[in-house]
């Protein structure tokens, strides 16, 4: 999705910042729900999930600080995400391992596609804090993405369906949130 100027009062750095903060509330409940079932049937999965959840609450707090230097709110879609995320990670692990690894890969390969946008947005604005802020989970991002697919998610006929449906749903929910 390009970024365009906002129309409402709201200018577009503030709601880019609110719908990453909200998506990576989101991606917390996603890991947060494959963990809590990997502790059962994958437990060699769970230190891996366990790091990506951490950079996700890093990212998570660079998203809030920068929306509370800006006097802002939380993104309306903030819970959606949450509760969205769950049942994306939940879903997903009744799936296996190569159904969590799918979701990872489809959610960050969404996820990637819109940072790269909002960053060649925030720098045509000239906003260098939004930039920063966006700039410095890219690779993370990168590297959840890449492990998803070296890690078998993507080859896999069989999970194709569940790409498709973590891709076709992220996606409005970026959309509503921008709003």
């Amino acid at each position: 999705m390009k970024c365009r100027d906002s129309k409402s009062s709201l200018d577009t750095p503030k709601k880019i910042l609110k719908v990453n903060h909200a998506g990576e509330c989101g991606a917390i409940n996603i890991y947060r729900s494959q963990i809590l079932l990997c502790k059962f049937f994958y437990r060699d999965l769970v230190p891996l999930l366990q790091s990506f959840k951490v950079d996700e609450e890093r990212h998570r707090d660079i998203f809030w600080n920068e929306i509370i230097a800006r006097n802002g709110v939380r993104c309306k879609s903030y819970w959606l995400c949450g509760l969205g995320g769950f049942v994306m990670g939940f879903i997903s692990s009744l799936l296996g391992r190569r159904g969590i690894l799918a979701c990872t890969w489809a959610v960050e390969s969404v996820v990637i596609n819109h940072l790269e946008e909002q960053l060649k947005y925030l720098e045509s604005k000239g906003d260098h804090s939004a930039y920063e802020a966006v700039y410095s989970i890219l690779e993370d991002e990168k590297n959840h993405r890449d492990t998803g697919f070296k890690e078998g998610g993507v080859t896999n006929i069989w999970y194709q369906p569940l790409r498709f449906s973590v891709s076709f749903f992220t996606e409005p929910i970026i959309r509503f949130g921008m709003r």
